[in-house]
């Protein structure tokens, strides 16, 4: 099966899912830097979000662009991956809400660790069927390694010393894995 309707519900789903997190950012009371900064907390859900919606774009737009077919397992695994996406608006609302509550913090973190690991077994399943080196580069089992390794720090310090340092983390790995995909990719269009 060719992979361009597939590319084309990816995009969509993706597209509605900023424009939920977008919508779902509160007004300041007071139109001015104060009025802004009391949204901190809204705002570093929303670019944590708007980092991983990029990334997962970005990821599916290479691949689709190198993986000219796919199967049924490809397509079943890729709903699956774009279901738990389409949660991202709730668990950005959840931790904008209530950002000095450990569990949603801890909610927030487990949910990061799902959309990545479903994420590494999509890229598995594509890697099984695609048999290109050059997409092996990219599916970096180390690199998950250490995000679940960072993803626990950040619960560890979050649990010990306060809530909001699980957020913090999960940021800093969001964007680690967005310059990692970024980097391995590069490198595949250099070559």
């Amino acid at each position: 099966m060719e992979s361009e309707k597939l590319e084309a519900f990816v995009d969509a789903v993706l597209a509605i899912i900023l424009t939920v997190i977008v919508l779902e950012l509160p007004q300041p009371e007071t139109i001015n830097l104060v009025g802004f900064w009391a949204l901190k907390a809204n705002f570093l859900a929303y670019v944590t979000s708007f980092i991983v919606v990029l990334s997962n774009w970005y990821f599916f737009h290479i691949i689709f662009e190198i993986v000219q077919k796919i199967d049924g397992k490809i397509i079943a695994m890729t709903g699956l991956v774009i279901f738990i996406m389409s949660l991202l608006p709730y668990f950005t609302v959840l931790i904008s809400n209530n950002f000095t509550n450990l569990n949603a913090q801890l909610c927030y973190c487990g949910f990061f660790i799902v959309i990545e690991l479903s994420y590494d077994i999509l890229f598995w399943m594509i890697t099984k069927i695609e048999h290109n080196k050059e997409l092996k580069k990219i599916l970096n089992l180390k690199r998950t390694a250490m995000h679940l390794i960072f993803y626990i720090i950040g619960i560890a310090l979050g649990y010990l010393i306060m809530p909001e340092i699980i957020v913090l983390f999960v940021f800093i790995t969001v964007l680690t894995w967005f310059i990692h995909i970024y980097i391995s990719i590069k490198d595949i269009d250099m070559e």
